[in-house]
């Protein structure tokens, strides 16, 4: 059996598109998709119809990522406040362009999985890990062993991190797929992950895929995302052309402005004086 996995799509149609021309030239017999589906790229709508139509072709998982959390958030919690601005201008953007069946759709996914393919060996499936889809971590931080531990399968495939890597322990593995729309591996091309097993134990090879970047940027001001949230669109773009996360150290250093200035998180000012530091 072979199946792929692919992750933090982050309304990036052009990417998942290329990723799926290239699973269609493949002998794949399901695909797992591991959260993170829309938020940061133009066009959610896109890249959902092309989700909820491959269930037609292929047999598939769906896990909930963390910004499926934030828009479901949004939907029940009339308190909190967003608007067209750069701290929250795409989620409101993305949350106005979903359906009802969307957010539905989401609903009903869960955070963590186990694929039991017949006469297989299990595999355990999550965004962040199998009990929290916001726990971030590559293979150098101390808490991937206590993720490990917490699985109850010999291979573990997850995303969130946006930067492939294989991490193996006690006779446990994590596989990280890394990102098929906002890739952070030093390189512009999505990454799927592709597993294979004959009856042993899974062998598995991560795919990067060229798209069309130039396509995804351009679409910014045509959607007109570029206006309702400036600074994290220039992020999302900068992240898209240089293949590296140009979106958190402006966050991060946003929040430092904050403390410095007594500020609030969504001062756009902030957001200015902390993209032009950062050179985006």
């Amino acid at each position: 059996m072979r199946i792929a996995f692919i992750t933090d799509i982050h309304s990036n149609h052009v990417a998942l598109e290329a990723c799926m021309r290239r699973i269609e030239e493949d002998d794949i017999d399901g695909i797992a998709f591991l959260g993170d589906y829309v938020t940061d790229c133009p066009y959610p709508q896109k890249t959902m119809r092309i989700l909820t139509h491959i269930p037609e072709w292929y047999e598939t998982w769906f896990i909930r990522g963390n910004r499926e959390d934030y828009l479901l958030g949004h939907r029940y919690n009339t308190a909190e406040q967003w608007s067209y601005c750069s701290q929250s201008g795409s989620l409101l953007y993305t949350y106005e362009e979903l359906r009802g069946s969307d957010l539905r759709f989401f609903e009903d996914m869960p955070i963590g999985m186990e694929i039991k393919p017949e006469g297989l060996p299990p595999i355990s499936i999550c965004h962040g890990s199998m009990q929290d889809n916001r726990l971030l971590f590559d293979y150098q931080c101390p808490i991937i062993d206590e993720v490990l531990a917490e699985t109850n399968t010999q291979l573990t495939v997850c995303g969130h991190f946006h930067t492939p890597y294989t991490y193996r322990n006690g006779g446990k593995t994590i596989v990280n797929v890394g990102s098929c729309g906002l890739p952070e591996h030093g390189s512009t091309e999505a990454t799927i992950l592709i597993a294979e097993s004959d009856g042993g134990d899974w062998e598995f090879e991560h795919i990067f895929v060229p798209f069309d970047t130039e396509r995804v940027i351009a679409e910014f001001d045509k959607s007109g995302l570029a206006k309702k949230a400036p600074v994290w669109s220039r992020c999302a773009i900068a992240t898209l052309r240089t293949g590296t996360n140009r979106i958190l150290p402006c966050v991060n250093r946003v929040r430092q402005l904050c403390l410095e200035t007594g500020k609030p998180f969504d001062a756009e000012e902030l957001w200015l004086q902390a993209a032009e530091e950062q050179g985006v």
